[in-house]
Protein backbone atom coordinates (compact mmCIF):
# COMPACT_ATOMS: atom_id res chain seq x y z
CA UNK A 1 0.00 0.00 0.00
CA UNK A 2 1.47 3.33 -1.05
CA UNK A 3 -0.54 5.70 1.17
CA UNK A 4 -1.26 4.88 4.80
CA UNK A 5 -4.74 5.15 6.34
CA UNK A 6 -3.18 5.52 9.77
CA UNK A 7 -3.47 8.99 11.30
CA UNK A 8 -1.50 10.22 14.31
CA UNK A 9 -3.77 10.57 17.35
CA UNK A 10 -2.05 13.68 18.73
CA UNK A 11 0.60 16.29 17.89
CA UNK A 12 3.37 14.43 19.77
CA UNK A 13 2.93 11.42 17.50
CA UNK A 14 2.79 13.71 14.47
CA UNK A 15 6.39 14.78 15.18
CA UNK A 16 7.51 11.25 16.15
CA UNK A 17 8.50 8.09 14.28
CA UNK A 18 4.95 7.05 13.33
CA UNK A 19 4.52 10.25 11.30
CA UNK A 20 7.77 9.65 9.40
CA UNK A 21 6.94 5.99 8.73
CA UNK A 22 3.80 7.01 6.84
CA UNK A 23 5.39 10.02 5.11
CA UNK A 24 5.02 10.30 1.35
CA UNK A 25 7.54 11.92 -1.02
CA UNK A 26 6.33 12.90 -4.49
CA UNK A 27 8.43 14.40 -7.29
CA UNK A 28 6.16 15.06 -10.25
CA UNK A 29 7.14 14.78 -13.93
CA UNK A 30 7.91 18.52 -14.07
CA UNK A 31 10.60 18.28 -11.34
CA UNK A 32 14.36 18.01 -11.95
CA UNK A 33 16.69 17.15 -9.08
CA UNK A 34 20.48 16.86 -9.09
CA UNK A 35 22.23 15.64 -5.94
CA UNK A 36 21.57 13.27 -3.03
CA UNK A 37 17.90 12.56 -2.28
CA UNK A 38 16.85 10.96 1.04
CA UNK A 39 13.31 9.57 1.35
CA UNK A 40 11.50 7.90 4.25
CA UNK A 41 8.19 6.12 3.81
CA UNK A 42 6.57 5.67 0.40
CA UNK A 43 8.06 7.72 -2.45
CA UNK A 44 6.90 8.37 -6.01
CA UNK A 45 9.29 9.89 -8.52
CA UNK A 46 8.03 11.06 -11.89
CA UNK A 47 10.63 13.67 -12.75
CA UNK A 48 14.29 13.70 -13.71
CA UNK A 49 16.84 12.72 -11.04
CA UNK A 50 20.63 12.71 -11.32
CA UNK A 51 22.88 11.67 -8.43
CA UNK A 52 21.94 9.38 -5.56
CA UNK A 53 18.64 8.19 -4.08
CA UNK A 54 18.39 6.63 -0.62
CA UNK A 55 14.88 5.44 0.24
CA UNK A 56 13.71 3.85 3.49
CA UNK A 57 10.47 2.29 2.29
CA UNK A 58 8.75 1.71 -1.03
CA UNK A 59 10.18 3.64 -3.99
CA UNK A 60 8.01 3.92 -7.11
CA UNK A 61 9.67 5.29 -10.24
CA UNK A 62 6.83 6.40 -12.49
CA UNK A 63 6.58 5.94 -16.25
CA UNK A 64 7.61 9.56 -17.02
CA UNK A 65 10.73 9.37 -14.81
CA UNK A 66 14.28 9.62 -16.14
CA UNK A 67 16.71 8.50 -13.43
CA UNK A 68 20.51 8.45 -13.66
CA UNK A 69 21.55 7.53 -10.14
CA UNK A 70 22.91 5.15 -7.57
CA UNK A 71 19.84 3.88 -5.69
CA UNK A 72 19.60 2.22 -2.27
CA UNK A 73 16.10 1.29 -1.19
CA UNK A 74 13.97 -1.21 0.69
CA UNK A 75 11.57 -2.08 -2.16
CA UNK A 76 11.45 -0.63 -5.70
CA UNK A 77 8.86 -0.61 -8.49
CA UNK A 78 10.19 0.77 -11.79
CA UNK A 79 7.81 1.95 -14.51
CA UNK A 80 10.12 4.51 -16.19
CA UNK A 81 13.78 4.71 -17.24
CA UNK A 82 16.65 4.11 -14.84
CA UNK A 83 20.40 4.02 -15.45
CA UNK A 84 22.86 3.24 -12.65
CA UNK A 85 23.25 0.84 -9.76
CA UNK A 86 20.29 -0.31 -7.68
CA UNK A 87 20.66 -2.05 -4.30
CA UNK A 88 17.46 -3.19 -2.60
CA UNK A 89 16.97 -5.08 0.65
CA UNK A 90 13.58 -6.27 -0.64
CA UNK A 91 11.90 -6.87 -3.98
CA UNK A 92 12.66 -5.01 -7.22
CA UNK A 93 9.92 -5.05 -9.84
CA UNK A 94 10.38 -3.90 -13.44
CA UNK A 95 7.00 -3.13 -14.98
CA UNK A 96 6.23 -3.59 -18.70
CA UNK A 97 6.99 0.10 -19.38
CA UNK A 98 10.37 0.05 -17.61
CA UNK A 99 13.85 0.34 -19.07
CA UNK A 100 16.75 -0.38 -16.69
CA UNK A 101 20.43 -0.18 -17.63
CA UNK A 102 23.02 -1.05 -14.97
CA UNK A 103 23.46 -3.36 -12.00
CA UNK A 104 20.81 -4.67 -9.61
CA UNK A 105 21.52 -6.28 -6.22
CA UNK A 106 18.38 -7.71 -4.57
CA UNK A 107 16.99 -10.89 -3.00
CA UNK A 108 13.96 -10.79 -5.36
CA UNK A 109 13.73 -9.54 -8.96
CA UNK A 110 10.51 -9.50 -11.01
CA UNK A 111 10.55 -8.44 -14.66
CA UNK A 112 7.14 -8.16 -16.31
CA UNK A 113 6.81 -8.94 -20.02
CA UNK A 114 7.86 -5.87 -21.99
CA UNK A 115 10.21 -4.62 -19.28
CA UNK A 116 13.77 -4.05 -20.51
CA UNK A 117 16.80 -4.96 -18.39
CA UNK A 118 20.34 -4.51 -19.70
CA UNK A 119 23.03 -5.14 -17.13
CA UNK A 120 24.02 -7.47 -14.33
CA UNK A 121 22.15 -8.75 -11.34
CA UNK A 122 23.25 -10.32 -8.09
CA UNK A 123 20.62 -12.19 -6.15
CA UNK A 124 21.12 -12.10 -2.40
CA UNK A 125 19.89 -14.92 -0.18
CA UNK A 126 18.48 -13.66 3.12
CA UNK A 127 20.35 -15.27 6.03
CA UNK A 128 17.12 -16.51 7.61
CA UNK A 129 16.36 -18.87 4.72
CA UNK A 130 19.92 -19.82 3.78
CA UNK A 131 20.64 -23.46 4.61
CA UNK A 132 23.86 -25.43 4.29
CA UNK A 133 24.04 -27.55 1.13
CA UNK A 134 25.64 -30.58 2.80
CA UNK A 135 26.89 -31.42 6.25
CA UNK A 136 30.63 -31.82 6.69
CA UNK A 137 31.68 -35.13 8.34
CA UNK A 138 33.53 -34.92 11.64
CA UNK A 139 36.87 -36.76 11.86
CA UNK A 140 37.67 -38.49 15.15
CA UNK A 141 40.67 -37.19 17.05
CA UNK A 142 43.69 -39.45 16.93
CA UNK A 143 45.90 -40.00 19.95
CA UNK A 144 49.43 -39.22 18.71
CA UNK A 145 50.98 -41.56 21.31
CA UNK A 146 49.03 -44.55 20.00
CA UNK A 147 50.33 -43.90 16.49
CA UNK A 148 53.95 -43.95 17.68
CA UNK A 149 53.56 -46.97 19.94
CA UNK A 150 53.49 -49.69 17.31
CA UNK A 151 54.82 -52.83 18.95
CA UNK A 152 57.36 -55.17 17.37
CA UNK A 153 54.78 -57.89 16.74
CA UNK A 154 53.05 -55.67 14.11
CA UNK A 155 49.85 -54.94 15.95
CA UNK A 156 47.46 -52.88 13.87
CA UNK A 157 47.27 -49.18 14.36
CA UNK A 158 43.92 -47.69 15.46
CA UNK A 159 41.70 -47.05 12.46
CA UNK A 160 40.72 -43.57 11.55
CA UNK A 161 36.98 -43.35 11.19
CA UNK A 162 34.53 -40.74 10.04
CA UNK A 163 31.38 -40.05 12.00
CA UNK A 164 28.29 -39.58 9.89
Amino acid sequence: MVFSDRKPSNNKQRRGASFHESAVTILTPGCHFNGKLFCRGSSRIGGKIEGEIISEGLLIIEEEALITAQIKADEVVIQGQVEGKLEASGRVKLESTSKFTGDIVTPSLVINEGGIFNGNTKMLIPEKIAKPVASIPVVEKIDKKSLKSKDKKGTKMPEIGVKA
